[in-house]
């Protein structure tokens, strides 16, 4: 079943639209051409759900036509603003660069920080954008890193004014922005957003560029825009102690919760940090050092010491400094070789009784076939059909019995051709899934190491779909990222769908070894939360029991689901299985 998006192909004035960039929850984004000056662009249409409310419609292109007029290095230039055919869009300059959460996330991927001197390049373009704009009158009210591209020139572009606010108009009141940037006021009410909403944004994304993570995160979008209102944000010293005290001083002004507390310009926040990273950094009050080592035995020299003069009566004293010296040489060598004798292994060799006893390691060797409920519940001394193995972390709510061998199988529906390993643990006892209950709470299958799959095409992306009665999780097992507004699910009878642009509401890009959850709200038990998204989740979807958004749950008749890309289905995955692999362009 093959579907192209009708806007593909078409023209809108001077610019034809070729292919999609992205899809948000308002608005799709295209990559197209302006046929007579020969450029490329990218046009940015409303959603159809809003192309009914002419407030908003009428809106979106008047302050559209508005950015338009602005010329600033740091902020995408509008080309064009129009409706036709009952379409409002606008075209801008089309960025080939990648956007800042790309970056973040490849340094956070090698276990690295932003260098200070880029941190400064970036926040100093996106202070001086966003100053320009508060100038003429507009709150961006989305400032998030997805919305900063880097381009391979080596602008900083800040981008996505499809959320602004001309504080002459005012607001309709919608709660606008992304959880995890969004200031306090703005959590609380729309309306109250002012520019100092955008400089606490912009704090966010200076504190997760300097920290590795943002201040505030939470299994809901709810719950991470409370802790924005009634939290204080973590030290960014206790997230990154080589931060100085002066630093840690910046970015937490820059996130007080009372917006008069803050810095009043983008400008004057990025001179306050950029004086501060250039102080000395001091790690010394983070780290508890061991006691120093005398001075005799770090130079050869003794300490000078001052003597009391004892009256002539006193017996005189013996001097202890050499005693103490050769014990205290004496337990250093101590620790020394009982410190290596420990790397080595070797105390069990001499003392057999601190031997540890060897821990079971389960292995998950299929993906079971459930008739409510995808979720497995592993028992000793079974197997099912060998097509997928896993290497199992045991949760509380498994029951986990150690057999030395399995000796009894059962036939499955399984992904095929999938083999995942794992090498985290000294492999011990294999056992098997077998379906639980309904009632039951979901098994977690552990973390993926590196498949055997091979591909069908080399340009496609591997993606890894787990399911359960009350989630469903969808991992970026490629080194790519990718928009996640193209993809979409539904049941083969086309009655429940859910599409990326969802997510895409809250982050709109999966990057490589990250997730993206739907869960059901009122789960009995535990949620599925696979061991290799780490509890961290890009974007989360929190439904009801009834939302006809639920399309992985086992119905009589209704089996599968599909996966589409650009609607063009591109998998198929068994409902009962609790596991899919696809592949994506």
């Amino acid at each position: 079943m093959t579907f192209t998006d009708p806007l593909i192909g078409k023209q809108l004035a001077n610019f034809r639209i070729e292919r999609v960039l992205g899809r948000g929850g308002m608005a799709q984004v295209y990559y197209g051409q302006d046929i007579k000056l020969q450029r490329p662009v990218a046009i940015k249409v409303i959603d159809a759900r809003y192309r009914d409310n002419p407030q908003y419609a009428r809106r979106f292109v008047t302050e559209a036509r508005a950015v338009a007029r602005w010329r600033h290095e740091n902020i995408i230039q509008i080309y064009y603003a129009d409706d036709q055919d009952g379409l409002y869009y606008y075209v801008m300059e089309y960025i080939d660069g990648p956007d800042l959460a790309s970056v973040l996330n490849a340094y956070a991927t090698r276990g690295e920080k932003l260098p200070p001197a880029e941190v400064l390049r970036i926040g100093k373009a996106i202070a001086s954008a966003l100053d320009y704009a508060h100038k003429h009158g507009i709150i961006h009210r989305d400032v998030k890193p997805s919305n900063v591209f880097l381009s391979k020139d080596g602008r900083v572009v800040l981008g996505d004014f499809g959320l602004a606010l001309d504080v002459n108009q005012g607001s309709s009141g919608e709660a606008f922005g992304s959880p995890h940037y969004i200031s306090p006021e703005q959590a609380r009410r729309s309306t109250d957003a002012t520019p100092l909403s955008d400089l606490y944004s912009l704090g966010v994304i200076l504190y997760e560029m300097l920290t590795g993570v943002v201040p505030f995160d939470d299994l809901s979008p709810t719950s991470v825009a409370l802790q924005h209102l009634t939290q204080e944000p973590p030290p960014p010293r206790s997230l990154n102690p080589q931060l100085n005290a002066a630093t840690e001083a910046v970015l937490l002004k820059a996130l007080s919760k009372n917006p008069q507390e803050r810095y009043p310009s983008g400008a004057a926040l990025m001179e306050a940090l950029e004086q501060a990273l250039a102080q000395p950094a001091s790690t010394q009050e983070h780290i508890l050092p061991l006691p120093p080592l005398p001075a005799a035995v770090l130079g050869g020299k003794t300490r000078p010491v001052t003597r009391k003069i004892l009256p002539a009566t006193s017996p005189p004293k013996r001097r202890r400094g050499p005693l103490y010296l050769f014990l205290l040489l004496l337990a250093l060598f101590a620790l020394l070789f009982f410190g290596n004798l420990q790397r080595q292994g070797g105390f069990p060799a001499l003392f057999p009784f601190l031997a540890p006893s060897p821990t079971p390691t389960p292995t998950w060797t299929s993906l079971p076939t459930a008739t409510a409920s995808p979720s497995p519940s592993m028992t000793a001394s079974q197997t099912a059909s060998p097509t997928a193995t896993h290497t199992l972390t045991p949760r509380p709510s498994a029951t986990l019995t150690a057999s030395a061998t399995s000796t009894s199988a059962a036939t499955t529906t399984s992904t095929p051709s999938l083999t995942l390993t794992s090498t985290t643990l000294p492999s011990a006892t294999s056992i098997t899934a077998t379906p639980t209950p309904a009632t039951a709470p979901p098994s977690t299958p552990a973390t993926p190491a590196t498949p055997t799959t091979t591909p069908p095409f080399p340009n496609l992306k591997r993606m890894w779909l787990y399911y359960d009665e009350y989630g469903f999780y969808i991992y970026n097992a490629s080194p790519d990222n990718r928009s996640i507004s193209p993809i979409a699910f539904e049941r083969l009878d086309g009655s429940n769908r859910f599409g990326g642009f969802l997510w895409a509401e809250f982050y709109a890009t999966l990057h490589p070894g990250r997730c993206m959850r739907i869960e059901i709200q009122k789960n009995p038990g535990n949620y599925l939360n696979p061991p290799l998204c780490r509890n961290y989740y890009l974007s989360t979807r929190s439904i009801t029991r009834d939302s006809d958004l639920i399309f992985w749950t086992a119905q009589p008749n209704n089996d599968r689901f599909r996966v589409l890309w650009q609607n063009q289905e591109v998998g198929l995955c068994t409902i009962a299985d609790g596991f899919c692999e696809v592949f994506i362009p």
